[in-house]
């Protein structure tokens, strides 16, 4: 079968992460898979047209797929890619389409009406498919917050939502992929007359390997002596949650310099404060440093002995899980956060907060803590998990690696994508 896996942003990282994986999936089971981007540089097309039967982008350049100057502008642009869009499915003779993400280049109604064309399997990376916003969530003032992208318009007269109305009696044949029950489940009571299914996404556990906690610490030239305290994601971003963690390792604080450091991976800016630039040893962290990006200590609040640390190679995200005692992981809302997965897969233990589908991706439940949560509360809870990371064995830690293993290894996943494409192939001519 020719299949078109096509996303937004064909890149090697957010949803990016996934369209790939699924077309190495594809591939692997014998079909010949033909990469359809919004947006991918030339680089990476180069390099996956030479693996699979095509790859193609409508730009190379991200930022144009959001950055219309006027609403008529932008969907002139989308117009254009759509036509663009039709003809590769033409070109290159597609059987079926394999979407991943919705917003930017399609809108619900579109996939409902491709789905007539041709079958339509759609992997929903956040809420948007059914609720017409990425997320929704109570932010750290009481307010309530729906994310919209790319154009970040959360004017709520430019989503009036009646276009849902439509979706279930223009789909042909589609079926929706839930990667967490909650998003899943939620998808299925909105659109009752149309297929879902549950399959959580995989992770590589080749790339995210065991990691021991002093050579992890070694390789990106960080100190041995001191427990650390991660956070991963961008901690500008109200949804990820910093400020809680913030203000857990806030009461933690100690005169002398015994107390947490804060290791902070995502965002913008990178910096060294509290003193802790002098005990960094040569790696990849001192050259982040040595290069001048935008100081962040401001905008997120910083009070303590941290390292902040921006564009870090994606190779040495499991040495970053690896090196830290414990992950905090406080986001407001989540669909399912590879975050914490990956963690385990690395054996490093991660508190998070109880939203969304988080509690399907941590190793133990019994670490989950509510998103309103006092300070001094989780705070002690930090404390004993760095207490309990002094003393862990590696069966401990071999332990977290065999239960992500269990739910999240490329086979579950690549068995329940295969399954689900006989599915809906299944189901083609059943519909009008």
């Amino acid at each position: 079968m020719r299949i078109a896996v096509v996303t937004d942003l064909l890149r090697e990282n957010g949803a990016g992460v996934m369209a790939l994986a699924a077309a190495d999936l594809l591939d692997d089971a014998g079909h010949e898979v033909v990469l359809i981007g919004g947006a991918m540089q030339a680089a990476l097309a180069r390099s996956l047209d030479t693996k699979f039967l095509a790859a193609v982008s409508f730009t190379q350049d991200e930022a144009t797929l959001g950055a219309s100057v006027t609403e008529s502008d932008h969907q002139s642009l989308l117009r254009a890619f759509r036509a663009w869009f039709d003809r590769q499915l033409d070109e290159y003779a597609i059987d079926l389409v394999y979407v991943h993400n919705c917003g930017r280049i399609f809108d619900q109604v579109d996939l409902a009406d491709l789905s007539r064309r041709l079958p339509v399997m759609h992997t929903m990376h956040d809420e948007l498919f059914f609720t017409d916003s990425h997320y929704t969530f109570r932010s750290p003032t009481g307010e309530t917050i729906r994310t919209y992208e790319p154009r970040n318009d959360s004017a709520v007269f430019a989503h009036q939502y009646a276009h849902l109305f439509d979706v279930a009696n223009r789909a042909g044949n589609f079926l929706g992929i839930g990667p967490s029950r909650w998003l899943t489940d939620r998808a299925q009571r909105v659109f009752p007359n149309l297929e879902f299914t549950h399959i959580p996404n995989g992770v590589d556990p080749n790339i995210f390997a065991m990691q021991e906690r002093s050579a992890a610490r070694h390789t990106l030239g960080l100190p041995t002596e001191r427990p650390i305290v991660l956070f991963v994601g961008n901690p500008t971003q109200v949804r990820k949650g910093f400020h809680i963690y913030e203000a857990a390792l806030r009461t933690l604080q100690r005169e002398d310099d015994t107390g947490p450091i804060r290791f902070v991976v995502g965002g913008n800016g990178t910096v060294a404060t509290g003193g802790i630039e002098s005990a960094l040893h040569d790696g990849p962290i001192m050259n982040r440093l040595q290069h001048s990006t935008a100081n962040p200590v401001k905008d997120l609040g910083l009070d303590g002995p941290a390292i902040v640390v921006a564009d870090l190679d994606r190779a040495l995200m499991p040495a970053v899980y690896g090196a830290a005692d414990v992950l905090v992981h406080p986001s407001l809302i989540d669909n399912l956060p590879t975050v914490p997965i990956e963690a385990g897969l690395c054996g490093t233990r991660c508190l998070a907060t109880n939203v969304g589908g988080t509690a399907e991706t941590i190793a133990d439940t019994n670490d989950l803590f509510e998103p309103d949560i006092e300070a001094e509360v989780l705070g002690q809870r930090i404390a004993e998990a760095l207490d309990a990371a002094a003393s862990e064995s590696s069966g401990d830690r071999d332990s977290r690696r065999a239960r992500q293993l269990e739910r999240f290894s490329p086979d579950v996943h690549r068995l329940a994508i295969l399954e689900a494409l006989e599915q809906l192939m299944a189901s083609v001519g059943s519909h009008g």
